[in-house]
Order: structure tokens, then C-alpha cells, then sequence
């Protein structure tokens, strides 16, 4: 998947994120070590919506709240 695929943005935990509206994947950075992820996430009625998700470089669990 190409940055250029990242044509919109959702606010996640305070915080714009890259997202990419057609395969539904926001960039979203691990709270413990600041890798970006590519996280699933779903918009309804505007508001994004994930189930949280485990850093693709350390592991940590990064809960949706």
C-alpha cells in the first residue's frame, strides 16, 4: 500500500491520522514505541472506529480508548 493511497484523515485518540478511505486502513502510531501501524478502521456517521490493535514493531496491545 502507497502513502499516496492516504487521501484522508481520521482523529484518533486526539490525534489526525493518515487514512485510506477505500481500504478502510488508518496509519496509527504505537503508544509505547511510535511505530505506525496499519490499523483497520472504520468510519460510521464520521466518527472512526477500530478495535484496537498490537504494534506491528514492539507488540504492545494499543486499546481503541
Amino acid at each position: 500500500m502507497g502513502m499516496d493511497a492516504f487521501t484522508d484523515s481520521v482523529s484518533i485518540r486526539g490525534e489526525d491520522c493518515l487514512y485510506d478511505p477505500k481500504a478502510g486502513v488508518a496509519l496509527i502510531q504505537c503508544e509505547k514505541c511510535g511505530h505506525m501501524n496499519h490499523v483497520d478502521v472504520e468510519v460510521v456517521d464520521g466518527e472512526p472506529r477500530f478495535y484496537g490493535f498490537s504494534c506491528e514493531n514492539c507488540g504492545t496491545f494499543n486499546s481503541a480508548d
